[in-house]
């Protein structure tokens, strides 16, 4: 039995501008994405990969920086590195106008792709040879500038060029594309396929970029398909492990049996976290409830962390960022107080006859509170609520329910 072995990144999104970063962190998560990648190559040569596989969005934009570009020809330039194969994505798609896949416009730069790396440059399926191992084709598509491509590339149509695929080959997909089903709300799909059309595909195994968050399909204890995620996180939103895989094909006798392994590659993780601070009596308090949630997650100070506050603060408190205590304790920290409340008995409110003008005031927006399907009118009425008891019992009115979600 010979054994095939392939390491597989996707969405590494090189040049992303990380415009949700604070200016004094952006250029580290940059390099964090380079790290990830001369990772990546390294562990590509001593585990003795046969090839590369890169299944889109190795780039971010049309437009890339001379240094960006720079440090990726060079990346996959370094002495030992396997076969590159790369299929552009909807991020880095293929143009005659492209500054990295033009290979005369990457010239005219001063650089030009190792003779080891392929880049697939067409919409249709066409295959290359695995130099150095018998019997075995990569087959590749390209997404192209300015199409938002619906056409589905795993449907029996689109599979025509795959009719002279021969017995005993070893057929390896990879392309840039939507797995119906699991792409994230409000994403729009890039070249959908379905489960039922993986499976029914001529390949033995399908390496797939786009979605962010890694994931595969098995048949009979195999994978036939597997996307590896984002190669780092690229925002708050995907938690969890980023890296990439190890696809390992045992051929010989019967059908071709692939196995996954995943390899970390980012070393910052994404933790998402709510936290209770009801009764808290200073922002100090609030921050050493935090900082307990991240020790009870195991959080590091090189982590990126969405911590969501909720619960009631005691009247009068108020808590508007990280104090010095907490504000070191992650590479970035986003606080969400959007379910944070001030310590007030609404429901005490609604059954007292109104008496005084507080009283009247609070069952007046109460009952509009109330009668309100809007979420952004109920936030902006409970806003004004919050406000309004502030001014009658602690005589002030100072920003604390901007961002009170309903």
């Amino acid at each position: 039995m010979a054994v095939i072995r392939f390491l597989q990144i996707s969405d590494l999104h090189l040049g992303r501008p990380f415009g949700w970063l604070p200016p004094d962190r952006r250029a580290d998560r940059r390099s964090d994405q380079r790290r990830a990648l001369d990772s990546f190559v390294r562990q590509a040569i001593e585990r003795g990969a046969h090839a590369i596989l890169v299944p889109g969005d190795l780039f971010d934009l049309d437009y890339v920086d001379a240094d960006t570009l720079a440090f990726a020809v060079h990346a996959f330039g370094v002495s030992g590195c396997p076969p590159v194969f790369i299929a552009p994505g909807n991020h880095d798609p293929c143009s005659t106008t492209s500054p990295y896949w033009n290979p005369a416009l990457l010239q005219a730069r001063g650089f030009a792709w190792p003779a080891h790396v392929h880049i697939f440059d067409s919409p249709e399926w066409t295959a290359v040879p695995l130099s150095g191992v018998d019997a075995v084709r990569i087959w590749g598509r390209c997404s192209i500038q300015g199409v938002e491509s619906a056409a589905r590339p795993l449907a029996p149509e689109s599979l025509g060029p795959l009719a002279a695929i021969g017995a005993g080959e070893v057929n390896v997909a990879l392309f840039h594309g939507s797995r119906e089903g699991f792409l994230p709300p409000g994403q729009k799909p890039v070249a959908p396929f379905s489960d039922a059309e993986a499976l029914a595909s001529p390949f033995d195994y399908l390496a797939v970029g786009h979605i962010h968050a890694a994931g595969s399909l098995e048949s009979g204890g195999s994978a036939r398909l597997a996307n590896a995620g984002a190669a780092i996180s690229l925002d708050v939103s995907e938690l969890g492990r980023h890296g990439a895989y190890e696809v390992r094909l045992a051929t010989g006798a019967g059908p071709v049996r692939v196995e996954l392994e995943f390899i970390e590659l980012d070393r910052r993780r994404v933790y998402d976290v709510t936290v209770d601070v009801t009764g808290a009596t200073s922002a100090e308090q609030v921050d050493r409830r935090v900082l307990r949630a991240l020790d009870q997650l195991g959080a590091s100070d090189s982590d990126l962390m969405v911590v969501r506050l909720a619960g009631r603060l005691a009247r009068g408190v108020r808590y508007t960022a990280p104090g010095p205590e907490l504000r070191p304790r992650a590479f970035h920290l986003r606080l969400d107080s959007r379910a944070l409340r001030p310590d007030y008995d609404l429901a005490a409110l609604r059954s007292l006859e109104p008496v005084t003008t507080e009283d009247r005031f609070a069952r007046a927006l109460l009952e509009r509170l109330d009668a309100e399907t809007d979420p952004a009118r109920r936030a902006d009425l409970e806003s004004a609520l919050f406000y309004g008891l502030d001014a009658f019992r602690l005589h002030e009115v100072v920003p604390a329910y901007e961002e009170l979600g309903a």
